[in-house]
């Protein structure tokens, strides 16, 4: 069965308020709470401080695998950074996003955000093969020309750490068992809120 796409949500939103002041924010309070115990799952299996060797907050040597790190990197465990605020590692959220992504086709109307920069790094890391394709990156600009810099095979190692550690995917094999449900109770609310725009109109 295809899923509901919904091509702009952002009409929807706006005529929200229009039909009654605070009725989109009470759509996303609904929401929210929906997914409080699927927020509290990913949470719970998230370690409090880092289990990658050079994550940590104080900066540590590089070795099987781990990242050079300190009190200000932003792939920091304990701290790290987004949009140079700090984030602790279980700052998980549930978020509306009514903009469209310009990478992929279809964008989440609403989802769960893990925050943390390193985090989702590790958590995601483990896709990769591990295994180097080169030994220098792609040409990318860099202050108005072009550069390439050497891949000394600290990604590749990471991703190895990732697998073995069984730390690949991890807040999503937690949030596993409740996204069917989740998911359904979160698109029943967007409906009910929905109908009540399309009666107006």
């Amino acid at each position: 069965m295809a899923e509901d796409v919904v091509f702009d949500a952002k009409p929807i939103l706006r005529a929200l308020n229009e039909l009654e002041p605070g009725l989109r924010t009470q759509m996303l309070r609904d929401m929210k709470d929906i997914t409080k115990p699927m927020v509290s799952e990913i949470r719970s299996v998230i370690p409090k401080t880092s289990p990658m060797s050079g994550m940590s907050e104080t900066k540590v040597a590089r070795g099987s695998g781990g990242l050079n790190s300190d009190k200000t990197g932003r792939l920091n465990w304990e701290a790290g950074k987004y949009k140079n605020r700090v984030i602790a590692p279980d700052n998980v959220i549930p978020r509306l996003t009514s903009g469209r992504s310009r990478k992929v086709s279809v964008t989440s109307l609403f989802g769960v955000w893990l925050r943390s920069p390193g985090v989702a790094m590790v958590a995601t890391a483990g896709k990769g093969s591990g295994k180097p394709r080169a030994n220098v990156s792609r040409e990318y600009s860099y202050k108005g020309g072009k550069r390439r810099h050497t891949l000394n095979g600290q990604g590749a190692a990471l991703i190895r750490r990732v697998k073995t550690t069984g730390l690949y995917n991890f807040f999503y094999i937690a949030a596993g068992k409740k996204i069917p449900d989740t998911q359904q109770r979160v698109k029943l609310v967007w409906e009910t809120y929905s109908a009540k725009v399309n009666r107006k109109l």
